[in-house]
């Protein structure tokens, strides 16, 4: 999945934006999903595939998407993701795309299942999405009868 796929699911997706302090400012004050890609779709290799996404979230929070937003540019202490970020978007250009919804994080999840299954792997920065996303994992992934998942091999041999 990128961005371009990304606008055809999300009927009334915001442009993309850079990344600033000015777009946070007029981001919306409802909750919804926002996106965070490279500037201009700019692609990179996955496990499978390309993708230019590299953070989907979202935010059910009473300030909405610009407090969210927000977070990332003055994150806390403890708030890993939200430093990543911060030290990505000072190294390169990045833009973001909201879409104010109620069921943020239901469509925050499915947007994730529908990467996962693209490219086997979720975006570079969700790793605190993994929690959320253990049964989805379970779901996707098919097992095999021994435990494996399938594509995998397991060599005996050292």
């Amino acid at each position: 999945m990128d961005s371009n796929e990304l606008s055809l699911l999300l009927k009334g997706i915001s442009d993309w934006r850079p990344f600033t302090e000015y777009t946070i400012r007029r981001a919306p004050t409802r909750p919804g999903v926002y996106v965070i890609r490279m500037a201009g779709g700019r692609r990179f290799g996955r496990l499978r595939g390309e993708s230019d996404i590299l953070y989907i979230g979202s935010t059910e929070a009473k300030k909405g998407l610009r407090q969210r937003l927000r977070q990332y540019l003055h994150p806390g202490p403890t708030q890993w993701t939200n430093k990543r970020v911060n030290q990505l978007a000072k190294k390169y250009e990045m833009e973001v795309a909201w879409y104010p919804c109620d069921e943020a994080g239901n469509l925050e999840h499915q947007l994730l299942r529908r990467y996962l299954e693209q490219h086997d792997e979720l975006p570079p920065l969700n790793h605190a999405s993994r929690k959320r996303l253990k049964k989805t994992l379970v779901e996707t992934i098919k097992v095999s009868d021994e435990g494996i998942p399938e594509g995998f091999s397991v060599n005996n041999e050292d």
